[in-house]
């Protein structure tokens, strides 16, 4: 292979590259509806479709949000069980607590079919692109079916229905065990978390005790709020105790002073109280986006392309072991996407790699990477009746988890990714060779042309994804005195910038009992919020 020889093959996959990732951008379209994103979207790689949901339901158009994705939307995606998901979750924020959790019951069902993969399915993937097999959720979003399945119940005021979903929780958290990393740990430990305080509602003790177990091994105590305990309940009971005696004994003057703190102290003293968590959501989780990665192919390796299928194979198999051990050494490469980065295409490997080999060719593999969205540091308050009460941070960055996720699924997508391309390269010269015994060597160049452009419009990647997850989840727990109580977060954007009171609603305090409250923060550091808004 001459130097001229491989410098023209590697400026036709730069070139490919370049008309794939223009592809990918005109096929993201949101369906029959077309919005110009504004350029700090489109830096963020968001879809028309991301853009257009996000700003209804931050503004609260939650029914709007829905309208998109029913089925016969515009908005709504083509795989049936991705489009369950979104159907999901934009009834759920709407309010429509039975529809939702028909949505949500019909993907869990779809999710456990698709376990058995279809032969065909995946040979139509090799000739095609990923997004011709049946979307298949991963581990995170697999547990976030449920996570939504066990608040709507509880949102339907039905604990024991809430308690099947944390058991499917707990099931599904027990299969996935050995596949967790350090990054799964925060998001499982509060989904055991949430569990066992759903068991504990429904009256399931021992099944709580389980769930609370495992959360505390996982993250210890000091992460996540566990229930109390001895003389720190006591002291949770006192301080709802004087919060209702300070607002059912009016303030004295004179002598009539220490007749109120007479009265104060004998509310005290008899005040019932109960419990409420508080689930924050904020933000959404980390997108995909498009990529190209430039695999090295050596000389050895493209001269056994279209001889004969069984060589193809085997170049092929020896690429994407290549492959694979680079990004095995390498766990994060090609992973994140960042704000200056342009989307081009990457070449797969260094030196080390391709040093002593003649390198013939840059195969071009459609990709994706993670975009984490923008979160600037943030600070949040808990009100309680118009008073602060109790400041709280991010709990569990789902991010991560997606992020191991994709890390648990990329070997075989690449793999599968290498395959397909092999294929069309090995298609791809054995029409030149046809082309040319038959008319000449132009001739030839012109079918290889044709095929190469074919295997661009066929080649995109799988950007399928359950994108209206939060990015981050928070927990709060608190005593108070048992009655109804208006609950609202201060939310504080950014450092220095005035916190905006976001209402939760007034939420009814049983003695004895646990109460759930839930709240999602839209702010994505794109979508303009309503100064106020109100989750249902």
């Amino acid at each position: 292979m001459t130097g001229r020889g491989f410098a023209m093959r590697h400026l036709r996959a730069v070139l490919a590259a370049a008309v794939l990732s223009t592809s990918i951008a005109g096929c993201v379209s949101a369906g029959a509806m077309h919005v110009a994103l504004p350029p700090e979207a489109a830096r963020a790689g968001l879809t028309e479709s991301d853009w257009l949901l996000r700003q209804s339901m931050a503004g609260g158009g939650f029914d709007s949000a829905a309208a998109m994705v029913a089925p016969d939307g515009p908005l709504a995606p083509d795989d049936e069980l991705l489009a369950s998901l979104y159907r999901g979750s934009t009834l759920y924020y709407a309010g429509h607590y039975d529809t939702a959790g028909i949505a949500l019951d019909e993907a869990a069902v779809l999710a456990d079919d698709r376990f058995t993969k279809s032969i065909s399915k995946n040979l139509l993937a090799l000739l095609s692109n990923d997004g011709a097999l049946p979307y298949e959720p991963s581990q995170t979003e697999r547990l976030m079916m449920n996570y939504y399945g066990m608040l709507d119940y509880l949102r339907r005021s039905d604990p024991m229905g809430a308690a099947v979903e944390a058991r499917r929780i707990s099931v599904l958290l027990e299969s996935f065990d050995t596949r967790k990393d350090s990054v799964d740990v925060p998001t499982r430990a509060v989904l055991n978390y949430l569990a066992g305080a759903t068991f504990e509602a429904a009256g399931e003790k021992a099944d709580a005790e389980v769930s609370y177990r495992v959360a505390r091994a996982l993250v210890g105590d000091s992460v996540l709020p566990f229930p109390l305990t001895g003389e720190a309940k006591r002291k949770a009971i006192a301080a709802a105790s004087k919060m209702a005696a300070a607002q059912r004994v009016p303030d004295a003057k004179g002598t009539a002073r220490s007749t109120a703190k007479k009265a104060a102290k004998a509310v005290a003293a008899t005040v019932p109280t109960g419990e409420v968590i508080v689930v924050v959501e904020h933000g959404y989780v980390a997108h995909r986006v498009p990529r190209m990665l430039l695999v090295p192919v050596t000389q050895a390796e493209f001269d056994k392309f279209g001889s004969d299928p069984a060589q193809t194979v085997e170049a092929a198999a020896a690429i994407s072991l290549r492959t694979a051990a680079f990004l095995a050494l390498q766990p994060d490469q090609f992973m994140w996407r960042d704000s200056d980065d342009d989307g081009s295409s990457f070449t797969v490997g260094d030196s080390s790699t391709t040093s002593g080999v003649s390198i013939a060719y840059l195969m071009p593999v459609a990709w994706t990477s993670l975009r984490r969205p923008y979160h600037p540091p943030w600070r949040g308050t808990l009100v309680v009746d118009s008073l602060a009460t109790q400041s709280f941070g991010v709990t569990a960055d789902l991010c991560n988890a997606v992020a191991n996720d994709f890390r648990r699924q990329r070997t075989a997508a690449l793999a599968r990714g290498i395959a397909r391309a092999g294929i069309k390269l090995a298609l791809a010269k054995t029409a030149e060779k046809t082309a040319e015994d038959k008319h000449g060597a132009f001739a030839g160049a012109m079918a290889k042309l044709g095929m190469n452009a074919i295997n661009v419009v066929t080649e995109r990647p799988d950007l399928r994804q359950w994108r209206l997850l939060p990015g981050e989840l928070s927990i709060i727990r608190m005593t108070l005195p048992a009655g109804s109580h208006d609950l609202a977060i201060d939310y504080a954007a950014r450092p220095g910038t005035p916190a905006r009171r976001l209402a939760i609603g007034p939420t009814e305090i049983v003695a004895g009992k646990i109460a759930f409250a839930t709240i999602r923060v839209w702010d994505d550091g794109i979508t303009q919020v309503q100064p106020l808004a109100i989750s249902r």
